[in-house]
């Protein structure tokens, strides 16, 4: 009678391991058939990868050939070629932007936890897009700066203007600027040990990092903003001189110091549309900026606040708004050569000069390939026939 007990209580141990087991089974397959799906990349994802695999290759072909029309002997010898050429170089820097976006879409998956995850996160795409920000705005603040003397200081433009050691200095200077602060937060001014493993903007450097590079593009637009206003003054000034002078009333030399007096002597705006194209290179460099410039002041002031953090689905989560704001620096820095190639003469002749030199030696080169040259039946016969001065010129020599 105690015996008879033994096998229900059997029973159901086997039927709750063969549960458990099943259970199991239908678990592993659903977490293996979501991870699978996670593993996916999105709508979202393949369209950015088309679009960055797009940009970055026009971006890349056009700026190498803007490095092949500048970084010729010709070309680095005056102060416009080194300038064009750090916009170059800096656009072929922009190409790289897309690198590690596509490493992780195609990788299927997101970046190592850690402080070598956030590394490689930072090495490959933050410090990127730091690098082509601070040298393409820093070129481009240069470039102004360059039309800016010409156009308003002909005299100091003489000696300053043509000064290539000393705007080469200056190029320099922005590239080493750009890299040190890009170099920063990999030294340690950085905020990695206090954030998850997920490699978002704002867990990559601290809210003090981001003020730091507010002040830098700050910088930039208050330096353009002076010598807007400065052009400005001295243009109203200018055609105040040119109204008096048309209307008959003599001007005091004093009232013209040497910035004016050569503006004055200028056609109504003609210095507009001179450094127009330069003007307009600088905003499309600061329209590129701006974007990411708040995404990264609100992503970081999010991760700084405790408040902001405890909301679910808080802003610096996001990290969509990124890499597609990473794509205007891609697109400014195929639209910026392109806008000196089709407004400057000097830019356009150059580019168009060596695009017909590569495409005669192709076309040449093929031309060889394709029909063997035949010799010509008077060939013998070129230098037979001799000048009476050819004749008279030996006869002097014997």
């Amino acid at each position: 009678m105690q015996e008879s007990p033994t096998p229900p209580s059997s029973t159901p141990s086997v039927l709750s391991s063969v549960v458990e087991e099943v259970t199991e089974a239908i678990t592993g397959s659903s977490s293996s058939s979501s991870s699978s799906s996670s593993s996916e990349p999105s709508v979202n994802q393949k369209l950015f990868l088309v679009v960055s695999v797009a940009l970055a290759t026009v971006c890349f072909f056009t700026n190498v050939l803007q490095v092949a029309v500048f970084a010729r002997p010709s070309a680095v010898r005056s102060v416009k070629g080194v300038l064009l050429l750090s916009q170059a170089l800096s656009g072929l820097v922009a190409t790289f932007i897309v690198a590690f976006p596509i490493h992780v879409i195609s990788a299927r998956g997101g970046s190592d936890g850690g402080e070598a995850g956030y590394s490689s996160c930072y090495l490959g795409h933050s410090a990127v897009i730091l690098l082509t920000v601070l040298t393409s705005l820093g070129t481009s603040t240069l470039l102004l700066f360059y039309h800016y003397l010409k156009t308003n200081d002909p005299r100091r433009f003489m000696t300053a203007g043509t000064n290539v050691v000393g705007w080469s200095a200056g190029v320099i200077a922005v590239w080493v600027v750009a890299t040190g602060v890009g170099v920063l937060p990999y030294a340690g001014w950085n905020s990695w040990v206090h954030h998850d493993a997920r490699c978002h903007l704002s867990t990559l450097w601290p809210l003090s990092f981001t003020a730091f590079l507010s002040f830098l593009v700050g910088g930039h637009v208050a330096v353009a903003l002076l010598m807007w206003a400065s052009t400005h003054a001295t243009s109203l000034k200018a055609a105040a001189a040119n109204n008096a002078a048309r209307h008959g009333r003599t001007v005091p030399t004093a009232a013209l110091d040497a910035e004016e007096a050569p503006i004055a002597s200028h056609p109504s705006g003609m210095y507009i549309s001179v450094s127009g194209v330069h003007v307009g290179g600088w905003c499309i460099s600061l329209g590129s900026v701006v974007p990411l410039l708040a995404h990264v002041v609100v992503a970081s002031s999010c991760a700084a606040s405790k408040r902001c953090l405890a909301r679910p689905g808080h802003y610096h989560e996001e990290a969509t708004a990124l890499p597609w704001g990473s794509l205007l620096l891609v697109a400014v820095a195929i639209i910026n050569p392109l806008l000196y190639v089709f407004s400057d003469d000097q830019v356009s002749s150059s580019t168009l000069l060596l695009l017909s030199r590569v495409c005669c030696w192709w076309c040449e080169r093929r031309k060889q390939r394709l029909v063997p040259r035949q010799p010509e039946p008077h060939d013998a016969e070129t230098n037979v026939y001799v000048t009476n001065d050819t004749d008279q010129l030996v006869s002097d020599n014997t």
